[in-house]
């Protein structure tokens, strides 16, 4: 999997667009790879979302990854148990 480098500056309006063109192939490829293994596409969704709400969470107790690897997710829902669990 290799996602493109960045075209725009930070500030540029096309920057968010073409940053998810760059990871949308990847995502395919993902979730194709998990049918392949008996996993349906919304299921994997929904699995992807979860996990990148959790990252988002973790991130923003600690954002500069370079200090500390973000913490696995099953330890994060464990450390902050959500309503459904």
């Amino acid at each position: 999997m290799t996602v493109e480098a960045a075209k725009f500056s930070v500030s540029h309006p096309d920057r968010q667009l073409t940053c998810q063109e760059a990871v949308e192939r990847d995502l395919l490829e993902i979730i194709d790879k998990a049918n392949m293994h008996g996993w349906g596409t919304v299921e994997t969704m929904d699995a992807i979302e979860d996990v990148l709400r959790n990252l988002r969470l973790a991130y923003s107790e600690d954002p500069d990854p370079a200090e500390e690897p973000i913490i696995d997710a099953r330890l994060f829902l464990h450390l902050h148990p959500t309503d459904e669990g």
